[in-house]
């Protein structure tokens, strides 16, 4: 007797695709917050370049040149952590549209993100360190996440019920 082809519940599918476009939103926000501070300063995509030596290449970094490996390979990176963000964002809002717990835990996770990121940057060379002030990486972040929570926020109509019924942080059998 052959098994028969099991697929998966399409609320599953449909939480993985929210969580991609979420990552990918994200993503794209901070590249381009950074793309249009390296324009100002002059040097088109000297960001991606200097993460990518520092971080994820491991060579000599250098913020005068950009070097086109580097770019590529820290991008790669920036999406791949993005999109991991965005899958957790989205498991978390699915599962904020019935517990307040986890609408708290989704703002918890925000602040992590922004804290994290700062946090790897101290981790990293001077220079490094030197061309990221807190208030850009601040901005930056506060703006994807923005961006990705709006995104989530219109596509799930049961959570903003919820957050009328039951406030944040409250117990679910708490009624407002």
């Amino acid at each position: 007797m052959t098994e028969p082809f099991i697929t998966r519940p399409p609320h599953d599918a449909t939480m993985r695709r929210e969580g991609i476009i979420t990552g990918l939103l994200g993503a794209a926000v901070v590249a381009l917050f950074y793309l249009v501070i390296d324009l100002l300063r002059g040097r088109a995509l000297i960001t991606p370049s200097v993460l990518g030596q520092g971080f994820i290449l491991h060579t000599q970094v250098t913020p005068s040149a950009v070097d086109f490996g580097a770019v590529v390979a820290y991008t790669v990176f920036h999406i791949g952590a993005f999109v991991a963000f965005g899958l957790l964002l989205a498991a978390l809002v699915r599962a904020s549209e019935s517990s307040s717990l986890a609408r708290y835990a989704v703002l918890q996770v925000l602040v992590a993100f922004v804290v994290f990121f700062y946090g790897l940057l101290w981790v990293g060379s001077e220079v490094v360190r030197g061309m990221f002030s807190f208030i850009g990486v601040l901005a930056a972040n506060a703006l994807a996440g923005g961006v990705m929570v709006t995104w989530l926020w219109r596509h799930h109509p049961a959570l903003r019920s919820a957050m009328e019924r039951t406030p944040l942080g409250a117990n679910n059998d708490a009624r407002a």
